[in-house]
């Protein structure tokens, strides 16, 4: 049978109360598995918020970009809208004075005469520019510019 040697016969030398306040420092910190949990936990939370924000960011530069288009058309339709509506305007007003002089048939020894289906043509065409007009401006005068 092996001697049975006590612990302080192994040391070099007898232990004392300064060697076993210092042990109690020199002992590697053990993370309980509750607190590791916490940690990975909000870890986690962490890397979800990240994620969030990053999405978020994203989302941001489509809104702006998106906003810089809306602006760029509106800069565009302006001058067309104006342009349309003198257009029909002018368009409007010469129809109204063929029509009128169709309907006095003389003017100044002048005959003016049209046939029907011109003038119903005119009148056609002069309804179907105002009411286009109306419906393009409506409708933000390019298809698909405005939901």
């Amino acid at each position: 049978m092996p001697p049975n040697n006590t612990f302080e016969e192994t040391l070099e030398r007898p232990l004392t109360v300064d060697d076993i306040e210092a042990a109690a420092l020199k002992q590697p910190i053990e993370v309980t598995p509750p607190a590791k949990i916490i940690i990975d936990q909000a870890l986690k939370e962490r890397q979800d918020l990240a994620d969030d924000n990053t999405q978020l960011q994203d989302e941001l530069m489509e809104l702006k970009s998106k906003l810089a288009t809306k602006q760029e058309l509106d800069a565009l339709i302006k001058p067309y809208a104006g342009k349309a509506y003198w257009f029909m305007c002018a368009y409007c007003g010469t129809v109204a004075i063929i029509l009128l002089l169709a309907g006095f048939k003389d003017v100044n020894g002048i005959p003016f005469t049209l046939s029907d289906s011109v003038l119903e043509f005119l009148v056609g065409s002069t309804a179907t520019t105002v009411i286009g007009l109306v419906g393009m401006v409506l409708t933000g005068i390019f298809v698909g510019a405005r939901k």
